[in-house]
């Protein structure tokens, strides 16, 4: 992947190493920027919608085990990998809610858990 934003795909997953050596605001940047280019709904705030990507994102590319495993089930179940993506940022925004309504810290076997727990049949209509 080129580090130009107008290059990004969200069909196509990113080379991890590129990726992983970006700014955080140049990767925000490239997930804006392809949203905008294919007109995809991004709900009523365009910006926390591409940091949960980002945060998905950045999980796959860092290898974390249990969102890589659940990444590759719902890709082998025909899940579009744009909807595979919307569906690990699901088991994000949950547990960062959950940290921003005062439980004490982010819990990542909990997350971890629902990763693991994430079915890709409830997002069948979204293949």
């Amino acid at each position: 992947m080129a580090h130009d934003p107008s290059e990004y795909d969200i069909e196509h997953p990113p080379s991890a190493d590129e990726w992983l050596a970006m700014d955080e605001s140049e990767r925000l940047a490239l997930v804006t920027r392809a949203h905008a280019r294919s007109r995809a709904r991004v709900g009523s705030n365009a910006a926390a919608h591409a940091a949960f990507h980002v945060i998905v994102e950045n999980r796959l590319a860092a290898g974390h085990t249990v969102v890589v495993n659940a990444y590759e089930r719902f890709r082998a179940s025909g899940v579009n990998r744009h909807n595979t993506v919307h569906a690990l940022a699901s088991v994000a925004t949950q547990h960062v809610l959950a940290v921003l309504q005062e439980q004490p810290g982010f819990n990542q076997e909990e997350a971890d858990r629902d990763y693991e727990a994430l079915d890709p049949a409830a997002f069948a209509g979204n293949r």
